[in-house]
């Protein structure tokens, strides 16, 4: 009998015990990636560097159906499952009921309230006041039950689901928010997303876990570590040896070498953002003169660059070197036969400068150093140009954008996202209107809106008929580009190296999407 009951225990202990052996046979996902940003919190740390990561980390309350659409272009339930206007400024929410966030806290309405409140984004003393370029014309955020969320806006905004599939719509939980503070939830943030952080040291690494209450099924990663690795030389070495799963960034004169490596693809789409160089059109005695600052000069400069050809020879027919604000990722507001009102033309550039008042004067040129793929090698070209015109081109390449973004420049080198609302509203009143960092950054500012552009702008963000909107928008490409503040260069590209050991599904984003549906292991 005693031998029995030993026996016994035994065997049920080693039932209770199996699952807790079960091994999770899922990889451990290595990314090289050039560098991070101090913060992963949603608004805080909106950088590119940051938009990389932060799909695996948050869901945003509105989707994009990048399933069937790269571009994403038609939206999808995130975490509202479903959305109406109620009259012309209001808007209620359904949220998507038994979330979890990775603090093991049920998500409700209260915290997708708080997400989007004036507490947060766009009060008085908001705690992450850069938000505001989103919620312009938000009246108040309310949750009116456990599960709906309604906001009211102090005009018509028909597109206003949109703006829930930006970094605005990524939801954190209001306790653990409030608790940690913005600062040190960007250090270790807590989400509904597929993956959770569990370190982060913007200096070397950010790893991420798999969160296996995930609402969206099961991850196919058993962790993700989003490494830096500055070379490409490197990373390309590290992919070849199996260190690394998948890169990001390979320069245009290695991507040949790369495709010819057995076990890796190369990958290539067109991102959401422009490469621009922006023009400081601004007298500031208190930095010296500023050459620029004459637009029959700005008008020659941008007179100088071919930039098509400088992007083909870039990239291939991978993207694009559109006139102002002309962006297919607008569908509504695009017109392929349209040319920009300065564009490349040799003589026409030395009228204007001869039309200027340039007597020679330094103009200097502040560059991060690998800024976005090929910016480098591409600004070689431009400043070469440049100085076959005639003009004093002074290159100030510096490590780290806080070094760039500083008087004195005569130009600086920029991105400018489009993912907003379907629209090109980000791009030419998020980055241009009156307050836009171009237009009020003490460091950096580099133009005033004229009150013409600002006043058609209120009039285009009021305007809910299509037509109508796309009229006023095209008012407001003529006024920029008669001001010329700056110089659009390509759409940006964004490509990666990756494992032939994986299938995954990219977007026409630099956000990588790594849950379920668009990662397998083969």
């Amino acid at each position: 009998m005693h031998i029995f009951k030993t026996a016994l225990v035994a065997a049920v202990a080693g039932t209770l015990a199996f699952p807790a052996m079960a091994q999770d046979t899922r990889p451990d996902f290595v990314i090289a990636v050039n560098g991070l940003y101090r913060s992963i919190e949603p608004i805080d740390g909106n950088s590119t560097n940051s938009q990389r990561i932060m799909d695996s980390i948050y869901d945003p309350i509105v989707g994009r159906n990048y399933a069937e659409d790269p571009e994403g272009g038609e939206l999808r339930p995130g975490l509202a499952t479903a959305w109406e206007q109620v009259d012309d400024l209001t808007w209620h929410f359904t949220i998507r009921e038994g979330v979890k966030f990775h603090n093991g806290q049920t998500m409700t309405a209260e915290d997708v309230a708080f997400t989007l409140s004036p507490e947060r984004i766009w009060g008085e003393n908001a705690l992450v006041p850069a938000g505001t370029r989103y919620t312009e014309s938000f009246a108040s955020v309310t949750a009116l039950d456990d599960k709906t969320v309604e906001v009211k806006t102090t005009i018509p905004d028909p597109n206003l689901p949109y703006r829930f599939v930006t970094p605005l719509g990524f939801v954190v939980p209001k306790a653990a928010y409030l608790e940690q503070g913005v600062e040190k939830f960007g250090q270790l943030p807590i989400g509904t997303g597929p993956y959770k952080v569990v370190e982060f040291d913007p200096a070397s690494h950010v790893k991420l876990e798999a969160f296996d209450d995930y609402w969206g099924g099961k991850p196919p990663l058993k962790s993700i570590e989003f490494r830096i690795v500055p070379e490409f030389s490197a990373r390309i070495a590290g992919m070849v040896s199996g260190e690394f799963d998948l890169m990001v960034n390979t320069p245009v004169d290695e991507i040949e070498t790369v495709k010819s490596y057995p076990g890796l693809h190369y990958v290539s789409r067109p991102g959401d953002n422009y490469i621009i160089l922006a023009y400081n059109t601004l007298e500031l005695p208190e930095f010296g003169p500023n050459p620029v600052a004459d637009v029959n000069l700005r008008y020659a400069m941008s007179a100088a660059i071919d930039r098509e050809t400088l992007v083909s020879s870039l990239w291939g027919d991978a993207t694009i070197a559109p006139a102002p604000f002309n962006f297919p990722d607008s569908p509504a507001y695009y017109d392929p036969s349209i040319k920009p009102l300065i564009g490349y033309d040799p003589e026409a550039a030395k009228a204007y400068l001869a039309k200027s008042n340039y007597k020679g004067e330094e103009v200097q040129v502040n560059l991060v150093r690998g800024a976005y793929p090929n910016f480098d090698l591409a600004m070689e070209y431009v400043a070469e140009q440049w100085r076959n015109l005639g003009i004093n081109v002074k290159l100030n390449i510096v490590d780290s954008w806080p070094l760039a973004l500083q008087h004195p420049f005569g130009v600086l080198n920029m991105s400018m996202s489009t993912t907003f609302d379907g629209t090109p509203t980000r791009s030419i009143w998020s980055f241009w209107g009156p307050d836009s960092a171009r237009a009020t950054r003490e460091a950096d500012r580099s133009w005033a809106p004229p009150a013409e552009f600002v006043e058609i702008g209120r009039q285009y963000l009021a305007e809910p008929d299509v037509t109508k909107k796309v009229a006023l928008f095209r008012q407001m490409v003529d006024i920029w580009e008669k001001e010329q503040p700056g110089l659009m260069l390509w759409r940006s590209v964004v490509d990666w190296v990756v494992s032939d050991k994986y299938d995954w599904t990219t977007i026409n984003s630099n956000a990588m999407l790594l849950g379920p549906g668009y990662l397998t292991v083969k």
